[in-house]
């Protein structure tokens, strides 16, 4: 942990983490997000799962995530495979391995994290039933390029499906069998997606020709038909690290009708069901509750749709804003966001407003059905700024089917008239951002070409240059990432062996951009014989496509009669405000599912006591695992658990508030520390006692409550003149001898290096004492005023000479001054 950047992401002590007895378990999962921490803790599917399996008393779910390069180096250097964040177990040693495919730019972590799990590639190469490797997410719709190196896929809704996988596996383990019998008994199970079972046939030339099928001929997507029908407890994980969706995240619906013919998650997730305003309230409640997150976002793939969307923010804001606890909606389409419901979700803070017109030019819209006029835009706008928010992000894409150079110029037109909406004299702030378009399976795109880099650069330069001025700004994806995300959108299982080529000559992390490099790719598309820009071209309407033989529930001839009308530029209506556009989703088992009762109980009181300010000191210690944590997580930690104890917190004023918390100087990441505190304030007073025993209930490991004692409000947290420090070194050194050079010199300069300037100071002026106390162990005495000062790691460097990955190593712990 001391070795490696941000060890919060590796700890597995975050509250709310499950910690089952292993032995107990009869089907062991390992949920694997294949990503960094900080995308996967945001993964909400992941999320619900975990829960849903822990939930249940037969199996057990742990969790990993894919490493980033230092950790994975350093697994490599000491030849140690990488282990589940909760019970520290190889990857090995579980039944099943669910590894994710949220998204195409994810594939070479796939690798990685088999790699370091000790386990072949390629399904074939592993003749065990166990663990057995399970994929399934939203890049599920077209797994083929990533095919052989999974046993079993889930296609569509998991939440049903993932139980009766552990109910197969679970019969299979108490009654034995081979591999084979396995899979046949998974492919039984609704949406389960079997590769072995399928072969891909190519000709001569090796272009993709068709599926030929084992057993059956397709594999039908699995749907939950009542999102409210799958029963689990809602106490999310708590990330310790800063992540990409930081809040309590809650889907109120599932699915999407409006038509916008380039979204797959419009087709892939029809039709629309809607959670219950009464279970969407215990959620957040429970949620709430059991995290201390300040936000709720609520989810859903057009949330202005929701039918009871207006009332449940309404009543939401009555409960929760007192608590200063934020609304978002962060998928609001033009023309569902009413005045109503920005005046309500702007009340505790503004959270972001974000519009997707998605296309600058009227024409270009009617083509990808995005039925949004201007007018409507440019009067969202400026509510918006008039209402307070003074940033506005638009959301576009270039190289949509038929684009010319004058829609590309539509954005720019288009940008500048939203600013103009923001009042005279107040500026505005709006951010274009921008991704190329990708041909996505299953949608009425999924025959068009693919901009190529350059063009993709061209068109963005456009934008660029024309929107540099003050009050603008351009945000855009790497055209280069674009096509690799592009020729693995509609690719065939022939993509595997580049995948594998180009994970051998260092390709990781493909999402981020500081990780990215397109040339590892083209060099492995070299040596395999791939022509990565031909996945790109256009498709013939005859060809055969790789992902037929999986069925979306919507069916080829709505997707050419959609393409039809976009050529055409013709808007097709959403089927839940107009006819049935006979899409072929609904039938007998799933169809619309609307809320209609919207009816919701009367919001309590309000607290009837006035509010004061009473503040209290806190201390606590911190060892374990609480000591890796970066003094931002730790302050976000302390505010989370102030939440969950249910305090009656004080908060800041202005346009985010915050709990009234105030803590001394950090100590450096790693260090332990027998007594540190902070100060809270309260709007009324608690007994001291009480306060010690909620807020104990709610810290996670390695946090101990040690004292709370009332303090003057307004007055800082008490400074300590000098911190005492007991070292533990990784291995032993003539630390008498060294201790004794140090007294016996009259000064000790050392330079050092902070926020990019390096200045000279005289140790002895900080180190009030010494002491060896072992040849591996010592104490040391540091003064440390208010201002400047020498941190530990600084001065043991400095006295012991040692390199900055042994200080790292070493254990320390600051004692108790008090």
């Amino acid at each position: 942990m001391p070795l490696i950047r941000r060890p919060s992401r590796y700890l597995g002590t975050e509250v709310n983490s499950w910690h089952k007895p292993w032995d107990e378990a009869r089907v062991r999962f390992c949920l694997v997000f294949p990503d960094l921490y900080e995308l996967g803790m945001s993964h909400l599917g992941s999320q619900i799962l975990y829960l849903i399996l822990n939930s249940r008393r037969d199996w057990l779910a742990d969790r990993a995530y894919c490493p980033d390069r230092d950790l994975e180096a350093l697994l490599l250097e000491r030849g140690r495979p990488l282990v589940s964040w909760e019970h520290r177990r190889p990857l090995v040693d579980f039944d099943v391995l669910g590894i994710s495919l949220p998204y195409e730019l994810c594939y070479s972590n796939i690798l990685t994290i088999l790699s370091l799990a000790g386990l072949p590639f390629r399904s074939q190469e592993r003749p065990k039933p166990f663990p057995l490797i399970l994929g399934g997410g939203s890049a599920a719709v077209n797994p083929e390029p990533v095919a052989p190196f999974y046993d079993a896929i889930i296609i569509g809704d998991a939440e049903e499906a993932i139980l009766e996988v552990a109910e197969v596996c679970g019969r299979l383990k108490r009654e034995g069998g081979e591999k084979a019998d396995l899979l046949r008994a998974l492919s039984d199970i609704e949406g389960l997606y079997v590769p072995d079972h399928f072969q891909p046939l190519y000709d001569k030339d090796g272009r993709f020709r068709g599926m030929r099928s084992r057993l059956k001929a397709k594999v039908r997507r699995r749907i939950v038909a009542d999102l409210d029908a799958v029963p689990y407890p809602y106490r999310p994980l708590v990330p310790f690290a800063e992540t990409a969706h930081d809040r309590l995240a809650i889907e109120v619906s599932r699915g999407c009708t409006r038509g916008c013919r380039f979204c797959q998650a419009g087709v892939t997730y029809r039709p629309v069901r809607e959670r219950s305003p009464k279970r969407v309230l215990e959620l957040i409640q429970e949620g709430l509750e059991a995290t201390g997150w300040d936000e709720v976002s609520l989810l859903s793939l057009s949330t202005g749709d929701y039918s009871c969307l207006e009332p449940l923010v309404e009543y939401l804001m009555a409960v929760y804003c007192p608590r200063r606890v934020a609304i978002s909606l962060p998928s609001l389409r033009v023309g569902t966001l009413t005045l109503a419901i920005m005046e309500e979700i702007r009340r505790v803070r503004k959270t972001g407003f974000t519009l997707a017109p998605e296309a600058g030019s009227q024409r270009l819209r009617q083509v990808i059905n995005k039925d949004i006029r201007e007018e409507d835009l440019l009067a969202c706008a400026e509510a918006a700024f008039r209402l307070g928010w003074g940033h506005i992000k638009l959301y576009f894409m270039v190289g949509l089917p038929s684009e010319t150079e004058e829609d590309v110029k539509e954005i720019i037109r288009l940008a500048r008239e939203v600013r103009k909406m923001a009042p005279s004299g107040r500026g505005g702030q709006v951010t274009v951002s921008v991704a190329t378009f990708v041909p996505k399976p299953h949608t009425p795109f999924q025959w068009e070409a693919q901009l190529l880099p350059d063009e993709a650069t061209f068109r963005l330069g456009i934008l660029k240059q024309a929107l540099r001025g003050r009050g603008f700004r351009v945000k855009w994806h790497q055209p280069e990432m674009s096509l690799l995300e592009g020729v693995f959108s509609r690719g065939d299982r022939s993509l595997a062996s580049l995948i594998e080529e180009a994970w051998r000559l260092g390709a990781r992390l493909d999402g981020w951009s500081d990780h990215f490099r397109l040339s590892l790719w083209q060099k492995a598309a070299q040596r395999v014989g791939i022509n990565l820009e031909g996945y790109l071209s256009a498709r013939s309407l005859e060809a055969p496509l790789a992902w037929e033989h999986l069925d979306m529930g919507v069916s080829q001839e709505f997707l050419r009669q959609e393409r039809r009308l976009a050529l055409e530029a013709q808007f097709s209506p959403d089927c839940r405000f107009s006819r049935c556009l006979k899409c072929g989703v609904c039938g007998k088992k799933v169809a619309l599912s609307l809320k209609k009762d919207c009816k919701l109980p009367p919001p309590p009181p309000p607290p009837s006591q006035p509010e004061g300010r009473f503040a209290y000191l806190v201390a606590y210690s911190k060892d374990g695992p609480a000591r890796f944590l970066s003094q931002l997580e730790l302050m976000r930690v302390v505010h989370r658990a102030l939440r969950r104890a249910g305090l009656p917190l004080s908060f800041s004023q202005g346009f985010h508030p915050l709990p009234r918390v105030s803590f001394p100087r950090a100590l450096p990441v790693g260090v332990a520390s027998e007594r540190e505190h902070f100060v809270v304030e309260l709007v009324r007073p608690l007994p001291e006692e009480e306060i010690k025993r909620r807020l104990s209930a709610t810290m996670p490991a390695g946090i101990g409550l040690l004292a709370v004692q009332p303090w003057q409000v307004g007055r800082e947290p008490p400074h300590e003149a000098k911190m005492t420090f007991v070292v533990e070194l990784p291995a032993p050194q003539d630390l008498s001898e060294i201790v004794n050079n140090f007294k016996a010199r009259e000064s000790w300069p050392f330079s050092r290096l902070r926020k990019g300037k390096k200045k000279t100071i005289d140790l002895k002026d900080y180190v009030l004492a010494l002491e060896a106390l072992s040849p591996q162990g010592l104490t040391i005495t540091l003064r440390t005023p208010e201002q400047g000062g020498v941190r530990i790691d600084e001065a043991l460097s400095a006295i012991l000479g040692l390199e900055a990955r042994e200080i790292l190593a070493s254990r320390v712990v600051k004692t108790s001054s008090w």
